[in-house]
């Protein structure tokens, strides 16, 4: 196994992973808290994402690629669907736990 990426935390790493998961590569984190293939602990406070040798050169290009890639443009919301008249038509409804007409 080959470290291909060091993580800040447990989340950058699982982005990551999944990143690589969904190209078709097999992906590991390997860290502090969790053990490697052999069962020993880890001996690194690093947060790795780890692959096959086989592909780490692919798996290298993809991270970098994602690390590169322009940022999403920003979402704007419109604020004019919350004047829409369709909201004028939803009625409150509240329920009480245990009502026997609610649908199981």
């Amino acid at each position: 196994m080959i470290p291909v990426y060091i993580a800040q935390n447990e989340l950058d790493a699982q982005l990551v992973q999944e990143l690589l998961v969904t190209s078709g590569i097999v992906a590991h984190i390997f860290g502090p808290q969790v053990a490697d293939p052999s069962g020993a602990l880890a001996t690194t406070p690093q947060i790795r994402v780890v692959v096959e040798s086989d592909e780490a050169d692919e798996a290298r290009l993809l991270v970098q690629e994602w690390q590169t890639a322009p940022a999403p443009e920003e979402f704007e919301f419109d604020d004019g669907l919350l004047d829409s008249k369709a909201f004028d038509e939803i009625e409150e409804i509240s329920f009480t736990p245990g009502d026997p007409d609610l649908p199981a």
